[in-house]
């Protein structure tokens, strides 16, 4: 909605574009400029509170760094000269690298080139690689063009990098890869689990809910690998090994088990091969959390994880993860273990309990939605062919399986390991569009590249944490 203020200012509501929250904010526009920015004092998500990235993380709109029109290669254009002929008269000189166009004479040079490729070397070819912060609408174009009119089964996005394990340890405990309950939930909840979350830094507006709540009640549990600000007010401060995630819930799973603190009615009515689980976590000489009275320096947590499982399980109860839990060769299990334990003490599908995976981007969940992932087509239906994710397509490039690349928003050489890996595999490439706000170290081994709209520049939907 949009509120004139004069000739000049108007004032413009709209998301914050950083991390997965998803703030409502109100954007003030002067001269077609954003001159400050705010949060909607009735905002469901911001309660009428921003972090300051979101109050203040705004000038990249108007930087003098964003790329304002399309560029083609002089190389690209060097080696495919039936294509620069073609379009020679609507081709100006922009740099020593580059020359510059319209962006319909940019996307129809990308459009000869890709079908070229799509002729000589079939659709499976061709790989599209998306980032997070895209909306919702471009995401699902993106990855019907790569699907239905390219033909490959090649699509991915950074959401998988992230928050992938999210996806497939939720889905394959509970069906549904994302929160269960919305942000307010937390005022009505009596004990809260964070772990693997730098809550206060990463997700500063989660954050002021689970401290308020915290203060008054002293109902906050923090585990992870080192103490955070927000651990400072737990009331369970639980800093634990590396790579310890799936040991430390597995030790709450046994507590619960041993002790018989699950609520049997749920597990009864809305659970199955719970005996099993059971069999098998008693059966774990590493589940039980005796096993820290063996490990110099973590002692502590012998009593400590027992004490948490027990608050979490006699309680309505929320547990909160990031990509401290995520960002591990465990991840999955991990989240299946989190959902595990909200399942076998009834702590999901009610008020004040339940499951919220902290989104790292502002549309980690939408674009997933939307269907870029190798393994979901959009609504995570199956697609017709399951595709290769982007570690796999390095590796095709590199054997000369995948000859072209779209890539949109996502700085692939940043955001994946081995950087000298995929600069070798993007080097084998035919052909590589890039479209981003910058020009970022992946349009180094770009054909072409084509400037993108911000968000606070167009009209479209992101899906934040909690849907």
């Amino acid at each position: 909605m949009t509120k004139k203020i004069d000739a000049v200012r108007k004032e413009i509501e709209s998301v914050c574009t950083y991390c997965g929250v998803g703030c409502d904010i109100t954007g003030v526009v002067e001269n077609n400029k954003i001159v400050k920015m705010y949060a909607q004092k009735d905002g469901v998500v911001s309660e009428g509170n921003l972090c300051i990235k979101g109050k203040y993380g705004y000038d990249f709109v108007d930087s003098k760094d964003r790329i304002r029109e399309p560029r083609v290669r002089k190389t690209f254009l060097d080696k495919n000269p039936h294509i620069k002929d073609a379009f020679a008269d609507k081709l100006e000189p922009f740099n020593d690298e580059f020359l510059t166009c319209d962006v319909d004479t940019a996307t129809s040079i990308a459009t000869m080139k890709l079908d070229e490729i799509k002729k000589k070397y079939g659709g499976d070819s061709f790989c599209a690689i998306g980032g997070a912060r895209t909306s919702c609408e471009s995401a699902y174009a993106f990855q019907k063009f790569c699907r239905e009119t390219m033909d490959s089964p090649h699509v991915d996005n950074c959401a998988r990098v992230c928050h992938s394990p999210s996806l497939k340890g939720m889905r394959a405990t509970m069906g549904e890869g994302a929160a269960t309950n919305p942000y307010n939930d937390i005022y009505e909840t009596e004990f809260m689990v964070v772990i693997g979350s730098n809550t206060m830094e990463a997700h500063p507006i989660i954050a002021n809910r689970i401290i308020n709540v915290a203060k008054q009640n002293n109902n906050l549990a923090v585990i992870d690998v080192r103490e955070t600000k927000l651990a400072k007010l737990a009331k369970h401060n639980c800093v634990i090994p590396f790579e310890s995630n799936l040991l430390i819930l597995n030790m709450m799973a046994y507590v619960i088990i041993d002790e018989e603190l699950y609520d049997q009615s749920f597990i009864d009515n809305r659970t199955k091969d719970f005996d099993a689980f059971k069999e098998k976590i008693l059966n774990d000489p590493y589940a039980n959390p005796d096993f820290f009275k063996k490990v110099e320096g973590y002692e502590y947590l012998a009593k400590m994880i027992p004490n948490i499982a027990r608050e979490y399980a006699v309680k309505k109860s929320m547990i909160f993860w990031g990509l401290g839990i995520t960002q591990n060769l465990d991840g999955s299990h991990a989240v299946m273990a989190i959902t595990h334990l909200a399942l076998m003490t009834g702590n999901v599908g009610k008020t004040g309990a339940g499951l919220m995976p902290l989104r790292g981007q502002n549309n980690v969940q939408g674009a997933c939605d939307m269907g870029c992932l190798p393994y979901f087509a959009p609504d995570y239906q199956k697609p017709k062919v399951e595709g290769l994710m982007t570690p796999q397509l390095m590796d095709g490039m590199l054997e000369g399986r995948i000859k072209a690349l779209i890539a949109m928003g996502e700085d692939i050489t940043h955001i994946h390991p081995n950087i000298n890996k995929i600069d070798k595999a993007m080097d084998e490439l035919e052909f590589c569009m890039v479209q981003d706000l910058f020009m970022v170290d992946v349009t180094k081994k770009a054909d072409i590249v084509i400037g993108v709209k911000s968000a606070y520049e167009k009209t479209g939907v992101y899906v934040n944490a909690m849907r």
